[in-house]
């Protein structure tokens, strides 16, 4: 670090005029924490001129206190450091500091008059970050992620965040072959940001999910916030950073291995109700092996660093849901995911250090989609390697401006690859489903990203001020190719008929932009920090050209078609605002409350415009067909042309030469917005311990929606006045009640809805209330807790326009016309995730002997169930799925707890190598919790269990797991 200060320039200082009280110093970097400080004589006067040395991973870095006594150390990797301050006339001082991603550490070095050599400071690290805007989330440290008994991965850890709710239930990792759906203070999982080392690895056409999935091993440490003041981060959704390992000035690594099978998993009880249908097996484990290595350490001491490692994760699962009939054994599902990473850092100058980080994945799938209607031969299995490479720069100008800058590329896409080939026909009939083979898909989505970020410290006036300002830009294309395979139709049965659909592929070519600005100031007057930040945001996604090949069978009805692209971008901009006030309410700063206002803009996906992409589906016609060689395959003397076209899918039938798409874009369109309120207040009670409690308040408004018009192109939209009551669908629900619900149909002579344009729903906004109540202890004195307990209300506000059809119809995340009412994400595999309270809670015990006991539950209120009838209005528009429950939210699953355990023992090898054993039991209490129903009511009485209700998804059984590391 630089020793003096110097004078600032003409743009800083324009710049911190421009910012009014803008965000805190460490803007939760993705990678990095700070340690910050004074240096102090007994009587509390500034000490300037003392040399503070910072020392413990990397090369060791030195700064000289300014003129107010003040010291900081910016852009730090987590661990454990230590800090040494000298000034003749003092005793030299030493004390460790704990150092975490996206936390300032704020450490005021209390300096003695001259009576010994050196005075050594034990005192723990702060736990209360003062100048810290998060309003919720948390940071999981290396410790906790070694000695908690989890299935290892961040989505598992998700589940411990507050008010952060998962759709799944991983029971000894049996989950970690798919990413969990997840939701965060009322946003879904489409407005996430994953970060891993500095790099954006969110996967923009299937928004919100990660590109990757990763070596658990290889985290140092995890940050999960879920609201917060930093100008950096867009959205109001979950955001992860997760930072990897490096080399340090010793050679240090690690060898582990897991393991779990089916002997060691208890015996699934099934509910009596379910008998008839559920098999014993169902949703567990046939077998989980989990092993891998990782070393780093110095090529050249306080010069150059490596480090690497490799991971290999296979997941053998039998079938979660009711894919299988009583007294068959269920399918067995396979899943490798294979991990390497490595990590290159280097001292260059004393002012400039520089890193180079790569990461390998690969995830394969043998007999995804396996379920009633899918036999093994129409499963797919699925490959796709992919690729992270990041070079990133920090110069230190001097001791008030340093500057980052990174650029990393990412490789990514996947296969999906019917088990039957991709050289015969599929068929289906409807008793069994489909036969032989499915379609294949193939996905090609590489990134392009880069960030610049500086921070400059300038004194106006009496008040001195903390800046930070950075810039992004992110490049998401996306092609992509669903084809049916053989000659690219198939067949479908009917008891009395049947139809022949031929198909043209999806091949769309679109994608996204990112360009970001943001700036920020932290003003700390005394026990009083003034924080705020503001953002801005260009976000564009468009399609490109592409090209669709003919059907070969019928290359007259569907020749091939070209699309040149659309002649502009959809586009998404504005300025997001960020305010935060934190005040000590003692000179120790041990009792801290907070306030303060946030504005986020949602992230557009690169599929918010491929959707509109006229190859975006398979298009579809279909026509009477007689197999009359009895092969299963349509050929084209088969097809009945002269009965004229039965029905079409995706496709301008009177135009089928031509690219169409049934949607359009409304290119005036805003977008998503939440405004968020909060005021929270932190106490830390003891050594490393601290608790909080935090409320917040969300109003999300301009979300989009499908808006039907009558004339494509025209806006004359459909509205209630379109609709006449048609009657009413009656019965019994599960519970015993009764429903009478009445259902609309669209006026004799309407037109059925066909076009569509993605434009906001208007009359239409959420609320989220949250209140949550957390603690934790860091890994001091043999224990370490986090825990918390959230109480949520997310709710959905529907005024005349923001519905059309007046039906109460299940659609999304609730219901369409229901004011008032519940809103639950439908985009996970156990029901609608809505919980009104949850709670979470992790700690571990180091007992003699070199014993550590390790527990982890979660408990929360069983997800929304709401249940529907299915009911043609009888207007040729199709079945509407129609909500018979009294409202959207009253209808409920059990709700849910679940308990992991561990018993680990250290033993001392030679040298400084140790080997740990250990045995975990997942689901210890072996709950068999109801996680998922089918909430279609096929018959009126909804007690009939023949077809109504049926259990889909049970908790996995309890299961044990071996574990075996060597550290060295």
């Amino acid at each position: 670090m630089g020793t003096h200060g110097s004078r600032s320039s003409g743009l800083t200082v324009l710049i911190s005029l421009l910012v009014l009280l803008v965000t805190p110093l460490l803007f939760a970097q993705v990678q990095s924490g700070s340690v910050v400080g004074k240096a102090m004589d007994q009587s509390g006067a500034a000490l300037p001129g003392v040399t503070v040395t910072l020392s413990g991973i990397g090369a060791p870095q030195t700064f000289v206190t300014d003129a107010e006594g003040n010291y900081r150390f910016l852009n730090l990797d987590p661990g454990t450091y230590e800090l040494s301050a000298m000034l003749e006339g003092f005793s030299s001082l030493r004390q460790r500091v704990l150092v975490t991603v996206g936390r300032s550490a704020e450490v005021n070095l209390k300096m003695a008059a001259a009576v010994a050599e050196t005075l050594t400071v034990t005192a723990v690290a702060p736990v209360i970050d003062t100048r810290s805007a998060s309003t919720g989330g948390a940071i999981v440290d290396h410790a906790e992620l070694e000695n908690i008994p989890t299935a290892r991965d961040p989505w598992v850890v998700l589940q411990s965040v507050p008010s952060v709710l998962v759709d799944r239930v991983n029971v000894g990792g049996n989950e970690s072959g798919q990413q969990s759906y997840f939701i965060g203070k009322g946003v879904e999982r489409h407005q996430t940001e994953w970060n891993i080392d500095g790099v954006p690895v969110s996967d923009m056409a299937a928004t919100g999910t990660s590109a990757f999935y990763y070596d658990f091993d290889a985290f140092e440490e995890m940050q999960i916030s879920t609201g917060s003041s930093d100008p950096s981060v867009r959205t109001p959704g979950v955001h992860l950073n997760m930072v990897t390992k490096r080399g340090t000035n010793e050679l240090r690594g690690s060898a582990r291995y897991f393991t779990t099978n089916k002997d060691m998993q208890a015996e699934g009880s099934i509910p009596d109700d379910a008998k008839s249908y559920l098999a014993s097996g169902v949703n567990s484990v046939d077998g989980i092996n989990d092993y891998g290595l990782e070393v780093g350490g110095p090529i050249l001491r306080d010069r150059l660093w490596i480090w690497g490692a490799h991971s290999n994760n296979g997941i053998n699962n039998f079938a979660a849901t009711n894919a299988i009939v009583t007294g068959t054994n269920p399918q067995l599902q396979r899943t490798k995911l294979e991990n390497w990473n490595g990590k290159l850092n280097a001292q260059i100058t004393r002012a400039n250090e520089a890193d180079i980080y790569f990461m390998w994945n690969e995830k394969k799938v043998n007999g995804r989609g396996l379920s009633t209607t899918r036999p093994p031969e129409t499963a797919l299995n699925q490959a796709g390697p992919g690729d992270i490479l990041k070079f990133e720069d920090t110069h230190i100008i001097n001791a008030n401006h340093y500057l980052s800058a990174s650029y990393a590329t990412i490789r990514n896409g996947y296969t999906l690859t019917p088990v039957g080939g991709r050289d015969v026909d599929a068929w289906w009939d409807s008793d069994n489903g489909w036969h032989r083979t499915y379609n294949y898909f193939e996905q090609d989505a590489p990134q392009k990203n880069t960030h610049v970020e500086a921070s400059s410290y300038v004194k106006l006036g009496a008040l001195n001020h903390e800046l930070k300002y950075g810039f992004d830009y992110r490049d998401t294309p996306v092609r992509s190719e669903t084809v049916w395979p053989g000659n690219g139709n198939f067949g479908n049965f009917y008891d009395d008929y049947a139809l022949a659909a031929l198909t043209r592929p999806a091949v769309p070519n679109f994608g996204s932009r990112y360009k970001d600005a943001y700036l920020g100031d932290t003003v700390v007057l005394r026990n009083l920090t003034l924080t705020g930040g503001v953002r801005y945001d260009l976000q564009s996604a468009k399609n490109f050209g592409s090209n669709v090949p003919a059907n070969p069978v019928v290359p007259d009805l569907l020749p091939a078609v070209s699309y040149a692209g659309d002649e502009r971008a959809l586009e998404w901009k504005g300025f997001s605002p960020r305010i935060t006030a934190a005040y000590a309410l003692d000179t120790a700063k041990k009792t801290v409350i907070r306030g303060g206002y946030n504005r986020y803009m949602d992230q557009l996906g690169s599929s918010d415009a491929g959707s509109s992409n006229p190859f975006y589906r398979v298009q579809m016609l279909y026509y009477y067909w007689e197999d009359l060689n009895g092969d299963k395959t349509v050929q084209r003397n088969e097809i009945d042309f002269d009965s004229g076209l039965y029905s079409f899918k995706n496709i301008d039938p009177d135009n089928p030469a031509a690219g169409y798409a049934p949607g359009r874009i409304d290119y005036n369109q805003k977008p998503t917005r939440t405004d968020e309120f909060n005021v929270g207040v932190e106490r830390e009670i003891g050594a490393a311990f601290g608790v909080s409690l935090n409320y917040t308040w969300r109003k999300r408004t301009n979300f989009t929606w499908d808006q039907y018009e009558k004339t494509r192109g025209a806006g004359d939209f459909y509205t209630s006045a379109d609709y006449v009551l048609a009657g009413s669908t009656t019965g019994t629900l599960p519970d015993g009640s009764t429903y009478s619900v009445p259902y609309y149909k669209l006026k004799p002579g309407t037109p059925v809805p066909t076009n569509y344009v993605t434009t906001n729903r208007p009359d239409y906004y959420q609320t989220y209330n949250g209140l949550e109540l957390a603690a934790t202890k860091r890994l001091t004195d043999k224990w370490m807790l986090r825990g918390n307990v959230t109480v949520m209300d997310w709710k959905q506000h529907v005024g005349p326009d923001g519905f059309v059809n007046p039906t109460p119809i299940v659609s999304g995340d609730s219901c369409t016309s229901c004011n008032g009412d519940v809103v639950a994400s439908s985009g996970g595999i156990a029901g609608y995730i809505n919980s009104r309270w949850a709670y979470s809670v992790n700690s571990s015990y180091n007992l003699p002997l070199g014993f550590t006991a390790a527990a982890a539950a979660v408990g929360r209120e069983g997800y929304v169930i709401p249940y529907f009838r299915r009911v043609n209005p009888g207007d040729s528009s199709g079945n509407k799925e129609v909500l018979v429950s009294d409202s959207f939210g009253n209808d409920r699953l059990p709700d849910l707890f679940n308990l992991d355990l561990r018993l680990a023992k250290d033993f001392n090898l030679a040298g400084r190598a140790g080997l740990n054993l250990s045995i975990d039991l997942f689901n210890a209490t072996n709950q068999r919790t109801v996680l998922w129903r089918d909430n279609r009511m096929y018959t009126a009485n909804g007690t009939d269990l023949t077809r109504n209700n049926k259990i889909e998804q049970l908790q996995s059984p309890r299961i044990w797991r071996l574990g075996a590391r060597i550290k060295f």
